[in-house]
């Protein structure tokens, strides 16, 4: 009955004072039941994000007024006192009706929840307003009625996932996939017991350090402490109102950097979960000290060590964390590459490496692995390999998806090993998709991490030209070499710069 009801929208003639366009007879049935409205909060914020933002958005970008419309929708969730006043405020028959004044009350709203940088971000952004209409925001957005927080949630990631269209190629720095979400998340959670923090260094939006707290708290049945880092006063308010919005309301969050050698990020503390998906290939401003890290200094043109390094050294005891990484970083030539890699596998630190499909980037096609580290146990035994690279499913023209089965297929291979570990098993694996590899053989492929090296396709073959082992190995010297290439580039145009050539 209800699902015919929510088919059913409301004329325009028919609807009550209170109720926005789009409201169907579902949600008038829910509301005269005592229940939410759903989808009323979802069809306002499509109004005012997409047909109509031109409307409202005074002389701010499009991008900046995402961020006010986004800061709205966290106060009417999160803070109910303030959102309160801010209506009040809206609806004061004297009000003149200045986006910049509403907007500024708004600032002083979320700065101590959100801190100065935000408050400042507002009062910033406040003085392209003018005369905007935000007290129509405001009303529009209340007049949804009763709404619970998963609703606001899904709001919250509707406006990111926009916000994410507009900042266009630099999307790939600020969201992660929600397959690789999906992924890490489970992966990091499972089995937990008595976990007491969850932390992301890259914190990005917070889409994954909150899927992670949440796959953690429902793992256990009790939420663990959350923080992370991230660049940019922006981006941080952003993932603090996102975190909010998904219930981790307590996260905390500083500044940090693109490479972690710097040592900005949370005075050395340790952690029982770490998630992250740092930026990918960054240079190092300056050299790593040797003995900084418990493998050795990364190469000065990469920082993917960098970052792994650190996730193992940051776990307690037990502890294990989920790091997205680009292919190459399982099989780089590089030589201090490749003796860090030898000694994080010699250390029982690689517990699983997941190839996953390429495209899964909007704005790239480059193809990522997860590794699943653990706090090191000084030996290692086997390392479970999962080939995902050919799952997945092309939604546009450029990006590719994992179903829900797909992605519960990898979770499935790697709970199929644990038991088998467990239980003192040997593990069969699934063809075309995992294998359980013991340290000798991985000795024998000097160190090499790639899932395609070890996972049989299971697709016959009667002509092959190469050994797929011996083709990653040429397609990483390839790269490293394309990457020393754009470097001299780089440094010739300099050089030419300062004699004005």
């Amino acid at each position: 009955m209800l699902a015919w009801l929510d088919r059913r929208v409301v004329p325009a003639n028919a609807r009550r004072a209170e109720e926005p366009a789009g409201t169907t007879y579902g949600d008038r049935l829910r509301i005269s039941l005592g229940g939410t409205s759903t989808g009323a909060l979802l069809k306002a914020v499509d109004r005012l994000s997409d047909a109509q933002t031109e409307r409202w958005r005074g002389g701010l970008s499009h991008a900046d007024y995402l961020t006010v419309l986004l800061t709205l929708v966290y106060v009417r969730a999160c803070l109910p006192e303030e959102w309160k006043r801010i209506l009040s405020e809206s609806r004061r028959p004297q009000f003149p009706h200045s986006g910049q004044l509403l907007v500024r009350i708004l600032a002083r709203s979320v700065g101590r929840e959100l801190g100065d940088a935000h408050e400042r971000l507002l009062l910033a952004l406040s003085q392209n307003l003018g005369d905007s209409r935000v007290c129509d925001i405001v009303r529009l957005l209340d007049d949804t009625g009763p709404v619970d927080r998963a609703e606001h949630a899904q709001a919250g990631e509707r406006l990111l996932s926009r916000y994410s269209d507009l900042v266009g190629r630099r999307a790939g720095d600020f969201f992660t996939p929600r397959a690789a979400v999906d992924v890490l998340a489970t992966l990091v959670a499972d089995g937990s017991d008595d976990v007491a923090s969850v932390h992301d260094p890259f914190v990005r939006a917070g889409e994954l350090l909150s899927a992670a707290w949440g796959a953690v708290a429902q793992a256990q049945g009790t939420a663990p402490r959350a923080s992370g880092a991230g660049v940019g006063e922006h981006p941080l308010a952003l993932a603090a109102m996102n975190l909010a919005l998904h219930g981790v309301s307590a996260a905390h969050l500083v500044p940090g950097g693109t490479t972690p050698s710097a040592g900005t990020d949370q005075e050395r503390q340790s952690f029982d979960r770490i998630v992250t998906n740092p930026p990918f290939n960054v240079r190092l401003e300056r050299p790593v000290e040797e003995g900084h890290w418990r493998y050795g200094s990364p190469p000065l043109h990469n920082a993917n060590f960098d970052w792994l390094q650190y996730a193992v050294t940051r776990l307690r005891e037990g502890g294990r964390a989920a790091v997205l990484m680009p292919d190459i970083a399982a099989f780089s030539a590089n030589p201090s590459e490749r003796r860090i890699r030898a000694a994080m596998v010699e250390d029982g630190a690689v517990e699983a490496v997941i190839a996953l499909p390429a495209q899964l980037f909007t704005t790239t096609g480059i193809r990522v692995s997860v590794w699943l580290l653990r706090h090191p146990t000084g030996a290692c035994d086997d390392i479970l390999f999962v080939d995902a690279s050919r799952l997945g499913s092309l939604v546009s023209r450029t990006r590719r998806e994992l179903t829900p089965d797909e992605t519960r297929r990898v979770l499935d291979a790697y709970r199929a090993w644990t038991a088998a570990r467990a239980a003192g098993r040997v593990f069969a694996g699934a063809e075309g998709l995992s294998r359980a590899v013991p340290v000798e053989a991985i000795r024998e492929k000097d160190y090499v991490l790639s899932p395609a090296f070890y996972v049989p396709s299971g697709e016959p073959s009667e002509n092959r030209a190469a050994d797929p082992a011996d083709l990653m190995a040429l397609a990483g010297q390839l790269t490293e070499l394309d990457e020393r290439a754009r470097e001299a580039d780089a440094a010739v145009a300099e050089l030419l710069g300062r004699y004005g050539l």
